[in-house]
């Protein structure tokens, strides 16, 4: 499992979302397309296509051209952070993200993706405030994915009954993504809480298959509990359906 160098961290980093909707994929290898929009949004999802597929140069060139049309465009600035946060241009990632969120306050998609960076600098509470912010958004698509980011931050900084709660929405939000459920089985086992932590395995199992990292979970729950196995497709992955 990934752990940040800069944090004390048990959880596994958090997700970002897509900065480029499906309907945008290939529009990098259309540029002639992409001139027939307003400038702006032209220049801004070209940059995305070429972030996504992390052509780095190429994708902060066309975002430099949206924000030279419109230097306050969120959307061009959230992708302008995440080159920066990719070239490990920290400070400059930074100021970008809060430029891209006074923009557009209402943008969860860009607190989200601020949180993910707050977090990989080591600056839990912050990114727990973004997530929180994000999380009041109940029109956002993405809330489930928003909420397990939360639980986990939340566990960092120990607030499990928090944690707990977070991760038990994105469940009740989602119930066939099984990140969450991942993330709970972990939180349970090192609460000592290893039935539990199985139950929630199981169900993960159930519907991601014995990865190998649940194949690890597995094992420490085996070694917390010598006589209890993962069981896929039991009795509990039917709360997942």
């Amino acid at each position: 499992m990934t752990r940040f160098p800069n944090l004390p961290s048990r959880c596994p980093p958090l997700v970002a979302m897509a900065v480029v909707s499906l309907w945008l994929s290939g529009c990098a290898s259309q540029p002639e397309q992409q001139a027939e929009a307003d400038p702006t949004e032209a220049f801004t999802q070209l940059g995305m296509a070429y972030l996504e597929r992390n052509n780095l140069p190429r994708a902060m060139s066309a975002l430099n051209r949206a924000l030279e049309r419109a230097p306050n465009d969120p959307e061009a600035l959230q992708a302008m952070a995440i080159v920066y946060q990719r070239q490990g241009e920290r400070q400059q990632a930074d100021e970008t993200f809060q430029r891209a969120i006074a923009a557009a306050p209402n943008n969860s998609r860009a607190r989200n993706n601020y949180a993910v960076f707050l977090y990989e600098q080591g600056q839990v509470r912050r990114a727990c405030e973004q997530l929180e912010a994000a999380a009041k958004d109940t029109r956002y698509a993405n809330r489930a994915q928003l909420f397990t980011n939360l639980g986990q931050c939340q566990w960092e900084l120990g607030e499990i009954d928090q944690a707990r709660h977070s991760l038990e929405r994105a469940r009740s939000l989602e119930p066939r993504n099984p990140r969450s459920y991942f993330t709970l089985a972990e939180l349970e086992l090192e609460q000592g809480n290893p039935d539990r932590a199985r139950q929630q395995l199981e169900i993960f199992v159930g519907l991601a298959g014995m990865t190998p990292e649940a194949q690890a979970l597995a094992r420490q729950i085996a070694a917390n509990a010598p006589n209890m196995t993962v069981t896929p497709g039991s009795d509990n992955q039917r709360d997942a359906h």
